[in-house]
C-alpha cells in the first residue's frame, strides 16, 4: 500500500513537472495581465503593468471609477480572453505588441508600446 502512495506521489509530481510554467519576465506576458487587468478594472496589475510616470493617470481613472461604483461593476464583469500577442524588442528596454483578443466576444487588434522599468515590463498608455 505504501509502494503504491509513493508511486501514485511520484507520476503525479513528474506531471506536475512537465506543466508548462509561462515566462512572467517578457513583454508578452506583461501585455496580456495588463489587458485583462485595465479591461476588468483589476488596478493592482494596472499598477504593477505601467510604468511609474504614469501612475497618475490610472489614479484618476480609478477615482472615476469609484465614483461611479454601478459602471465598476459593469467593467469588473468585462469577459477578456487574448487570442494572440507577438511582441518585437526593439531595444533592450523597448517593444511594440501586436494583440488580438476578444472583448466580451467582440474581436479587437491593438499595439502596445512597453517600456522596461527595473526589469519589469510595462505598458506605456496612449490615451
Amino acid at each position: 500500500m505504501k509502494l503504491k502512495n509513493i508511486l501514485f506521489l511520484l507520476v503525479a509530481l513528474l506531471l506536475c513537472a512537465s506543466c508548462k510554467m509561462e515566462d512572467q519576465t517578457t513583454p508578452e506576458y506583461a501585455t496580456k495581465e495588463f489587458l485583462k487587468a485595465f479591461n476588468t478594472g483589476d488596478f493592482a496589475n494596472i499598477y504593477k503593468y505601467t510604468p511609474a510616470k504614469e501612475h497618475i493617470l490610472i489614479e484618476q481613472i480609478e477615482k472615476m471609477m469609484n465614483e461611479n461604483e454601478k459602471q465598476y461593476e459593469k467593467v469588473k464583469k468585462n469577459k477578456v480572453e487574448i487570442t494572440s500577442i507577438t511582441c518585437t524588442e526593439k531595444t533592450d528596454t523597448t517593444a511594440v505588441c501586436h494583440c488580438v483578443y476578444s472583448f466580451n466576444g467582440k474581436k479587437k487588434e491593438e499595439d502596445m508600446n512597453l517600456k522596461k522599468e527595473n526589469d519589469h515590463w510595462c505598458v506605456r498608455l496612449s490615451l
